[in-house]
């Protein structure tokens, strides 16, 4: 299934979003608060048999999905779902909106709806399945708020406490605050990069407590000038995550935020803005965030052709049966504006 123009005719066709983190990297795995947004690029998924799992991700949430359905389950010929993500590519190159998750999510809902279960309404349980599936085909690494944003969609607040169920709440982000999502073209080794930042957790507890317990904090700020609408303090609270992620980085022996990323903040704060890395870092994916629409397009313009701006917009929508006529990618120029 290369795109949606080419599924099968019969079984559901569902769609699970990307992400893109605002602030929380790092802290989330820490039990601190991650905000996200939800991308316009989509994981496509159909269930159909007689195929195998494309991927581990695939299989594993395969196993269960069909696990969660129970005796309906017996109903369905043997197969699997084809995931088609080359939304999330630009040009020849994977970049990380959060493909992986997406992928779980889209497969997680194919199989309901196969089963003949309407996922809407259902995001509670599609997360809990999705989110051990994506867990369990990484080792047991990652946070699963980029899980939550394919099935919520829109913004999201993500906390995962120890010991305890994720707590996810949307969140209102003030009118006033604009975002450029780009792309570096340095390729980034994300489990590396946790594993580095673990391996100096272990080595010197107390530094990292202390540069993690600045993280967590700054996040949180930049939750309350949310919730203030108070779009240049989370500007700057964004910002000043960014440059918290690069002293991480640094303490453990590794480049979270690059030159690439740090001439990019440059760049931002000239504009009146920030800019930071989404994610591990190392590379990939970046958002700029503004207080204007004039900055965010000055930044969107002049931050080219070393950095590619994508062309995304705000994924209201978590995971959903897609219809026949839905646009493959979702787009509204080259920056959302909030």
């Amino acid at each position: 299934m290369s795109n949606s123009r080419t599924t099968l005719v019969g079984t559901p066709v569902i769609a699970a979003p990307g992400k893109i983190f605002l602030v929380g990297e790092y802290a989330v795995l820490d039990g601190g608060v991650a905000v996200l947004a939800a991308l316009s690029r989509y994981a496509i998924a159909q269930y159909v048999p007689g195929t195998a799992p494309q991927s581990k991700v695939v299989e594993e949430a395969v196993k269960r999905a069909l696990a969660a359905i129970g005796e309906a389950s017996d109903a369905l010929p043997t197969g699997s779902v084809l995931v088609d993500t080359d939304s999330f590519c630009h040009g020849k190159f994977k970049i990380g909106l959060g493909s992986s998750a997406a992928t779980a999510v889209a497969t997680v809902g194919a199989m309901l709806e196969t089963a003949g279960l309407a996922i809407e309404g259902m995001q509670h349980q599609i997360f809990a399945i999705a989110d051990a599936a994506h867990r369990a085909s990484q080792n047991g690494v990652g946070s699963g708020a980029d899980v939550a944003a394919a099935v919520y969609g829109g913004f999201i607040k993500f906390v995962r406490p120890e010991g305890s169920a994720p707590v996810i709440e949307p969140v209102t982000v003030p009118s006033g605050l604009h975002l450029v999502v780009f792309w570096t073209a340095e390729p980034a080794d994300t489990r590396s990069l946790v594993e580095a930042v673990h391996s100096y957790a272990k080595l010197a507890p107390s530094s990292y407590r202390m540069l993690m317990g600045a993280l967590r904090t700054t996040a949180e700020r930049f939750v309350s000038e949310l919730a203030a609408g108070r779009a240049t303090g989370a500007v700057v609270a964004a910002g000043r995550y960014g440059r918290q992620m690069s002293e991480l980085g640094k303490a453990a022996g590794v480049k979270i935020v690059t030159e690439t990323f740090e001439r990019a903040a440059a760049l931002a704060r000239e504009l009146g803005g920030d800019a930071k890395p989404s994610g591990a870092g190392g590379g990939d994916v970046g958002v700029a965030l503004f207080a204007t629409p004039e900055a965010a397009a000055l930044f969107a313009r002049a931050c080219q052709p070393a950095l590619s701006v994508l062309d995304v917009s705000l994924a209201k929508a978590g995971v959903h049966r897609r219809s026949a006529d839905e646009p493959l990618v979702e787009t509204r120029g080259p920056f959302y504006v909030g």
